[in-house]
């Protein structure tokens, strides 16, 4: 483990894969489904119930990712390397080729894809936590490593459309995977360097076999509560995650700016980073997670009261929900890293970092599930003109909802990690710890 100061340089040059896994990430799990049904012309219905299985074998494979991970982390490196050729070759033949039936090639191609991009993830957030003990260095590391993920998806939102003007509309999807490989390539080739200096602390071979079972029991009860706040609030950050493109272009009537207002979203979170950081670390990350949620909460009851035409506003609204952002996906690995440690149970490590993948993907997957049939129920449908009332309930459904989800979050990790029931301060202890106490969680 590493106890020596890390340089801004060394975690940049850690950070760097971070830019094309996310870049990835966008036309697996944004792009995809809508290229294959308007350029391969496959059913709703039937893109729906692939995807669906798609998503449960994602879901659930995050754990055995974990497990396998751990057990070979020695290999660590050539796992995320073969990965990351594995997901540039998946993405060339997911847009570029169609050998035989398009949902037979979608079914391959997608769950190869969604492997793939698992396992580079996962592993990549692991490193950084194993990297050191020190949670102020932590947070810079994830920080860092999150500002690049962000932008990473500002380039992946972006070049699709310039394509589409320089190439063509299907030829375009082509050149953002042939992007993307260029993109693989130069990160490893900074990447590598830093993985080989810091190869005898993140790629030290376990002190004990490693199994789901005897992962899942070493976890520390911490780390559940810490789970269960990351879920809600996960939860809570799905809901308008799948309802934008509704809210954009149904209630605004704003859907040629939809582009526009997720650049200035993802943007907001890179740029907020240094923020955060700088409130963590006189905060703690704790208090500084929590800030972001009410934040999030004052902002986004503002988009409850727009209207058709108010692209200002909502433009305002995605700039300060992406300042929010930047603590959401910044913080959260930087508090499991210091659980980790202080736990001790570095053994099993890729394990907790996939129940984190996994939570993400159980609030995408429970949001999907929930709002749209409430929606269809209440007479919501997309691309119409739909009545006040089913109006209301998209607004009540994009900005009410979250928002106490995100408070329900707060009062949760005010309780268990900030103030506990029995009157301890567990953030002061944290504080504490924070700033160089050895002792255990």
């Amino acid at each position: 483990m590493s106890t020596a100061p890390l340089s801004q340089s060394a975690i940049w040059r850690y950070s760097i894969l971070a830019v094309p896994t996310a870049f990835a990430g966008f036309p697996v799990y944004v792009l995809a489904q809508d290229y294959y049904a308007t350029v391969h012309a496959m059913p709703l219905a039937l893109l729906g119930a692939l995807l669906l299985g798609i998503r449960f074998f994602d879901a659930m494979l995050d754990p055995v990712i974990g497990v396998i991970s751990d057990r070979l982390r020695p290999f660590t490196h050539w796992l995320m390397a073969g990965a990351s050729f594995l997901l540039c070759m998946v993405m060339l033949g997911l847009f570029g080729f169609l050998p035989f039936d398009p949902a037979v090639w979608f079914l391959l191609c997608m769950g190869l894809a969604v492997l793939s991009y698992s396992v580079l993830s996962i592993n990549l957030n692991t490193l950084g936590g194993l990297w050191c003990e020190d949670p102020d260095a932590q947070i810079r590391i994830t920080s860092i490593r999150e500002a690049c993920g962000l932008i990473g998806l500002v380039v992946a939102v972006s070049l699709p459309s310039l394509f589409k003007h320089v190439f063509g509309g299907e030829a375009a999807y082509l050149y953002a995977c042939v992007t993307l490989a260029f993109l693989m390539a130069g990160a490893w080739l900074i990447f590598w360097p830093w993985l080989e200096e810091n190869a005898a602390i993140v790629l030290k071979r376990n002190s004990q076999s490693v199994s789901l079972r005897k992962s899942i029991g070493a976890i520390a009860p911490a780390t559940w509560r810490f789970l269960c706040v990351y879920g809600l609030n996960m939860l809570a950050s799905a809901i308008p995650a799948i309802l934008v493109l509704f809210f954009v272009r149904d209630l605004l009537g704003a859907e040629h700016l939809t582009g526009l207002f997720l650049l200035l979203y993802f943007l907001s979170g890179a740029v907020a980073m240094p923020l955060w950081k700088s409130i963590s670390q006189t905060y703690g990350p704790y208090r500084g997670w929590m800030f972001s949620m009410l934040l999030a909460v004052a902002n986004f009851c503002w988009a409850f009261f727009l209207d058709q035409g108010d692209v200002v506003q909502y433009g305002m609204v995605c700039v300060l929900s992406g300042l929010a952002l930047g603590a959401d996906i910044a913080l959260p690995p930087a508090i499991l890293a210091d659980l980790i440690h202080h736990s001790r149970t570095q053994d099993h490590a890729a394990v907790q970092y996939s129940l984190l993948a996994l939570f993400s993907k159980i609030g995408l997957a429970v949001a999907s599930a929930v709002v749209l049939p409430v929606l269809g129920l209440v007479g919501f449908v997309p691309m119409t003109a739909n009545t006040p009332h089913a109006l209301l309930f998209l607004s009540t459904a994009y900005a009410v909802l979250p928002c106490v989800l995100k408070l329900a979050a707060a009062g949760l990790l005010s309780l268990f990690f900030i103030t506990s029931t029995h009157g301890v301060d567990n953030e002061n202890l944290e504080n504490h710890r924070y700033h160089g106490s050895s002792d255990h969680v």
